[in-house]
């Protein structure tokens, strides 16, 4: 195995079995991008997108480690569980992390090349007239960090272990993506 994959199948091993440990969420473990295509990971074999590749999510932490032992499959957790991911384009997601709302009450927020995605508590709905915001809610599977995707790995804007943990609050990150949006569309309209 080349040393970059050695290297990015233990960073996704140790962030899983971090999760599992620390926080308790349930996992699965995901396709792999190998940099032109999702693969199963162990096999060469193609998947058709980011997908889990077993059925049962679990917080076992032998059968975490066992899995992310084998490859460095992606990070992959249900949402509606232990929390639902609300995901915003980046430029928004980046504006709403220094507003008011959200420096009051931060929440986990990953970033993927083209978006950040705010872990909440779950349950609550989303504001319908939200920009480019989607709720990630039961039903789906949401990658964590160091999973790698088309253009690049997920990393932590705002790490759960700054947290303890805990999803953020799901109407303070709808507050600082609205006050962003704002901003945003004023700053979009204005002349240069």
């Amino acid at each position: 195995m080349p040393e970059h994959e050695s290297a990015q199948k233990r960073r996704a091993h140790d962030a899983a079995c971090d999760y599992a440990h620390l926080a308790g969420w349930r996992l699965v473990p995901g396709a792999t991008w190998d940099g032109a295509r999702y693969t199963r990971g162990h096999a060469a074999l193609p998947a058709t997108e980011l997908e889990p590749l077993f059925s049962k999510p679990t917080n076992n932490f032998r059968r975490v480690n066992a899995w992310w032992n084998v490859a460095p499959y992606a990070v992959l957790a249900p949402t509606g569980e232990q929390f639902d991911v609300i995901s915003a384009p980046l430029v928004l997601g980046v504006a709403a992390t220094r507003t008011g709302p959200l420096l009051r009450s931060i929440a986990p927020v990953s970033l993927s090349p083209e978006r950040m995605r705010f872990l909440v508590t779950p349950g609550v709905p989303l504001h319908p007239e939200l920009p480019g915001v989607e709720l990630i809610s039961t039903g789906s599977f949401t990658p964590l960090p160091p999973t790698r995707v088309p253009g690049g790995a997920l990393t932590w804007w705002i790490s759960p272990k700054w947290t303890d943990w805990r999803p953020g609050d799901p109407l303070a990150v709808q507050a600082a993506l609205w006050e962003a949006a704002q901003s945003w569309g004023a700053l979009q309209c204005s002349p240069s």
